[in-house]
């Protein structure tokens, strides 16, 4: 049995610590396991599979938080004031499906991923579809020790939020039934990451 000790080179990344770290973390151990010998991966193989119809929460493609879904809610400027049920403007028109795939390199310990997210379709919420692209490689440095190298990155899944609009045709935050003209959320960005990772083995 190997025992492995790695030190982190270098971590770059758009909410690394907040966003599908399963995945990130996933091909990297895949990776060095492949290039000792402790697995021989078939050819393809899929890590991530999920299908979504009624979610508690919104999030983008790398798992970070857009929002909440509420069914119903109350004015920002008075917590006191009637409950509105806005369950219909966040209920899905299809349903969400994400699948994460990889496929092994030309090299032991190479790994290209490949993903795709479906996105999200209500009446209030649009969160467009998306594609995962990763590559991530194992090689030897010296007997005893290993580098990794492991990059990736969401594109697309741009979010785009409509308001609430009342019969005097004035604008709302659907989420808190504030001036939509006070509402500015700040949405997550897609992960992008690139790791350098040094490794020792021991026997």
């Amino acid at each position: 049995m190997k025992t492995v000790i790695a030190i982190v080179l270098l971590l770059s990344s758009h909410l690394a610590y907040s966003a599908d770290n399963y995945t990130r973390n996933y091909i990297v151990s895949a990776s060095m396991m492949s290039y000792t010998g402790q697995i021989n991966p078939v050819f393809a193989w899929v890590s991530t599979v999920s299908a979504e119809s009624k979610p508690m929460f919104f999030t983008n493609s790398s798992g970070a938080s857009i929002m909440a879904n509420p069914s119903s809610v109350v004015s920002g400027y008075d917590s006191t004031s009637t409950r509105y049920n806005v369950s219909n403007f966040y209920a899905l028109k299809t349903d969400r499906y994400k699948l994460i795939s990889h496929v092994n390199g030309f090299n032991k310990g190479e790994i290209l991923s490949i993903g795709y997210d479906s996105g999200i379709n209500a009446e209030k919420l649009n969160v467009n579809n998306s594609f995962f692209m990763g590559y991530t490689k194992t090689m030897a440095v010296t007997q005893s020790s290993l580098f990794n190298i492991s990059i990736g990155s969401w594109f697309g899944g741009n979010i785009k939020e409509s308001p609430c609009v009342d019969s005097y045709g004035r604008q709302y935050s659907c989420q808190s039934l504030t001036a939509w003209s006070d509402y500015k959320p700040n949405y997550p960005r897609p992960l992008s990451f690139l790791d350098l990772k040094y490794i020792w083995v021991f026997d």
